[in-house]
């Protein structure tokens, strides 16, 4: 499950941060404070200064590992988490999982293994994970026992800088390179505290690259950008624009200049999804491209549209199972029209994502393949562009030699054909969302059963009751991530009580759907910060019956700041009552739109509609006769509570709702 993967990152998220009576406590305490917020080059140099003071404190060694596991690189996490653990083998109660993981960065397999199985031994709960990690250490074991025949090199400064590059696409006679770098630092992303990616260029002279330059002021905007493909002839380059949702795009370079990038359209860029990469076969006529759409497998898959006799590309595929799996599959690259390279962070590999090779026999999809190690790595390997003579690859990867964090590299091939591995592992049999909810068993993700031990996970308790009569309930609470809208815990309150609990991770925007047949659903949102202790909510969910006059107010629908634009975290939301009015076809729903009373309110009232025009239009883009629906704005004129409370009052104010005018 993709869990298992995500879940190592969670863990380095939470270690203590007591108040010791040591030297350099002021330095840990400052630590502490840059390492909540993720601001890891201060934390480090912080427990660093700590580490002066007392180079045999255990805590801080552990706090220096954890810190190196937890930005970059990693890999130089084992001595102090070894030394730590020496000075103090009860240093923390998942001290073992810590070492396994940097044994595993460090290509100490077997030692890795160990670590795990101690940890797994110890912590019952945890045996999904540990043996997930402990069939990466023996895959990749096994990998470099038969390494490939191909000698791997880290592409040399200027290409590489000491931030992250990545996504290398070359024209056909390798004399041009453009990628995505996250270098300049006139340009930063404040709220996810990273550098605004731009594409860069850099040409071959005379055997070596020439210092990379913004490809064009048509192409690079002050935002994420990124380089997703390249056409062979170099003369057409797909986009990638982080702005809304996150869509693809297209430029033509007619000989001087790159043209103005044109959004590729609705048949690939959803409504309200993410469409990171994609790339065209060679004629030109199919499109392949990495979507978090709903309806598919887990969270990006690949997809696959045909352009017709109008030039307009078909409604985009769905690649299946054998591709796409519970979690990530991104960055298409077709080297014909029957082999693709992809990267995944679920097919079987060695750790984190790893790059994979399928062919498609008789218009079916194979079993991907591994490309091996030295290729991949435990690290992170991903966005693989192979040469027109097969004899080399770029990528990019996360190693230990590398120039900065993420770095282009170029793969050789010894031998004339890219070698590939075959792994004893199955293909999970995964289904998409909307199957998965058919399913009337409970369960919860493994990584929530890890956060809850790991006190980072808030336990959210209460009744479901009928709003009129107040008498219990049996519902099914349903969590999902609205990052990528799956359900990672579904559960059901009791008949005769009304009682329930789900945990809730922290780290994230997450939604909480509450549904009993007859009655109109009930929304909730939480977003909790990370380093969030422990908490317990008590809650009564009010149950509206499904009649005329009943309303709900949709939590999880997002509009950025003075748009109108669905944002992608929406689209769970929006996709049950997708599914209500599927399931109720003679009901009728009003979309209403409400502001605070911040600004002009004429123009409160004009952005209130456009924002309920926006979801009935994705409803009707659903399926959803535009009979049934219909949109109104009423800006600031219905407020829920006063306008006086600057943040929480005005933020409630602010708010989209669905009422039941018919049925």
């Amino acid at each position: 499950m993709r869990s298992l993967l995500t879940a190592s990152v969670i863990l380095l998220s939470c270690f203590a941060t007591q108040v010791f009576a040591q030297p350099g406590k002021k330095f840990i305490d400052q630590g502490d404070k840059f390492y909540a917020r993720q601001e890891f080059t201060k934390a480090l140099a912080a427990y660093t200064e700590a580490e002066k003071l007392d180079p045999n404190d255990a805590k801080v060694q552990l706090k220096i590992g954890l810190t190196y596991l937890s930005s970059s690189p990693k890999f130089q996490s084992l001595s102090h988490l070894e030394r730590a653990y020496k000075i103090n083998q009860q240093i923390d109660e998942d001290i073992h999982y810590y070492l396994g993981m940097s044994n595993q960065l460090n290509f100490n397999f077997k030692k890795a293994q160990k670590h795990y199985e101690l940890y797994k031994e110890r912590n019952k709960r945890m045996g999904p994970l540990c043996d997930h990690k402990i069939e990466e250490c023996q895959r990749a074991d096994s990998l470099m026992a038969n390494a490939v025949s191909a000698i791997v090199k880290v592409m040399e400064w200027p290409v590489n800088s000491a931030f992250d590059d990545y996504g290398p696409m070359l024209n056909a006679s390798e004399d041009k390179l453009i990628f995505t770098s996250a270098r300049d630092s006139a340009f930063i992303d404040r709220r996810n505290k990273v550098l605004f990616e731009e594409i860069l260029i850099s040409e071959l002279k005379d055997g070596e690259w020439s210092a990379p330059k913004k490809i064009s002021s048509n192409i690079n905007n002050q935002f994420h950008d990124a380089a997703s493909s390249l056409s062979r002839d170099g003369n057409t380059l797909i986009i990638y624009y982080g702005e809304g949702s996150g869509d693809l795009y297209r430029s033509d370079f007619d000989g001087s200049e790159w043209s103005k990038p044109v959004n590729m359209g609705d048949f690939i860029n959803g409504p309200a999804s993410n469409e990171t990469s994609g790339c065209f076969t060679p004629d030109g006529k199919k499109f392949y491209f990495a979507s978090d759409r709903p309806g598919g497998y887990g969270g990006l898959d690949l997809y696959v549209a045909e352009i017709n006799q109008f030039g307009e590309w078909n409604n985009a595929e769905n690649l299946g199972p054998a591709i796409n799996t519970l979690g990530d599959e991104d960055a298409p690259f077709l080297f014909n029209d029957s082999t693709l390279y992809f990267g995944s962070d679920t097919h079987p590999g060695l750790g984190s994502y790893d790059i994979f090779k399928a062919e498609k026999v008789k218009g079916k999809w194979q079993k991907p393949v591994n490309l091996g190690y030295p290729i991949n790595t435990a690290e992170y390997e991903n966005f693989f562009h192979l040469s027109e003579d097969k004899k080399r690859g770029y990528y990019a990867s996360v190693r230990q030699e590398g120039v900065g964090r993420t770095d282009l590299c170029m793969v050789t091939f010894i031998e004339p054909e890219i070698p590939i591995v075959e792994l004893e592992t199955e293909i999970a049999d995964t289904a998409p969302v909307a199957e998965a909810e058919a399913v009337n068993d409970a369960f919860v993700d493994p990584l929530i059963s890890l956060q809850k031990d790991l006190g980072i996970a808030t336990a959210l308790k209460g009744k479901v009751i009928d709003a009129t009569s107040s008498s219990p309930l049996r519902a099914q609470i349903v969590l999902i991530n609205n990052a990528n809208n799956t359900i990672i815990a579904r559960v059901y309150s009791s008949s005769s009580t009304g009682e329930f609990t789900i945990d809730i991770p922290h780290g994230g925007n997450y939604g909480i759907n509450t549904s009993v047949d007859g009655y109109l659903f009930n929304s909730m949102n939480f977003e909790v910060p990370t380093f969030s202790e422990y908490q317990e909510i008590d809650t009564h969910i009010l149950m509206a019956k499904a009649e005329t006059g009943s309303k709900v107010v949709l939590k999880n629908v997002f509009f950025d700041s003075g748009k109108s634009d669905l944002k992608k975290e929406s689209l769970g939301e929006l996709e049950r009552i997708v599914s209500m009015l599927e399931k109720n076809q003679a009901l009728r729903l009003q979309v209403n739109g409400h502001t605070d009373s911040a600004g002009d309110d004429a123009l409160n009232k004009a952005l209130s509609l456009k924002r309920a025009q926006s979801v009935v239009a994705f409803l009707v883009s659903k399926g959803i006769e535009p009979s049934r629906l219909s949109a109104v704005g009423y800006g600031e004129e219905r407020p829920l509570v006063s306008n006086d409370d600057e943040m929480e009052g005005r933020e409630i104010n602010r708010r989209t709702e669905v009422e039941i005018v018919g049925g």
